[in-house]
């Protein structure tokens, strides 16, 4: 009975993923997704041998969340069919190649955020806007690690390769090669330019 179960189910992912992997190849080149989908391998599964599986990423909801986000509305019908995280809400309109979100649940992106290119993203993340500072959004710049249960509000940069510790609440700029923690966040450690 395991056998036929695991056989009905790789016909169904055959069946739903093809879609998804011809909607990737067409976009692929216009929006560089064969290198965010790289990163993805190289901060996900750094010693995988097998990198040409894209089913393994596509298994992954916030993989697909942000393909989804990437392809735009041509994606609507695989999303009915093959859903994301259904509690990460990306609804910003300038991200960098390479976004990877680690269990994204409970994750929220506003809009009018500026991310950089390779940043990382953990759970019950919020970035968005101090309701005091109204319109005024995140700017957040390459390389940057944001933690879980990390906050991120109102009109301030975050410099290159930062690094937001977990719990942190981020309402002021941070330069680049920082690392800050707490509530309100503080810087702990600033690494020199190379």
């Amino acid at each position: 009975m395991k056998r036929i179960f695991h056989a009905f189910m790789f016909v169904m992912k055959c069946i739903i993923y093809t879609p998804l992997i011809i909607l990737f190849h067409v976009f692929d080149k216009s929006r560089g997704l064969s290198r965010e989908r790289e990163y993805w391998y190289d901060t996900l599964f750094p010693n995988s041998k097998k990198r040409g599986l894209f089913i393994k990423l596509l298994d992954l909801k916030e993989y697909r969340s942000v393909l989804y986000y990437r392809i735009g509305g041509l994606s609507r019908i695989i999303k009915w069919l093959l859903p994301g995280q259904v509690a990460l809400f990306i609804v910003c309109r300038n991200i960098g190649n390479g976004l990877v979100i680690q269990h994204g649940y409970s994750t929220r992106i506003g809009r009018a955020i500026s991310i950089g290119e390779k940043c990382q993203i953990w759970h019950n993340v919020t970035i968005g806007t101090n309701r005091s500072h109204s319109g005024n959004y995140p700017i957040i710049g390459n390389n940057v690690k944001i933690c879980a249960g990390a906050i991120v509000l109102g009109n301030i940069t975050i410099g290159d390769n930062v690094t937001i510790g977990a719990g942190s609440v981020v309402v002021k700029d941070v330069p680049s090669n920082s690392v800050v923690v707490g509530n309100p966040a503080r810087i702990i450690k600033t690494e020199p330019k190379l």
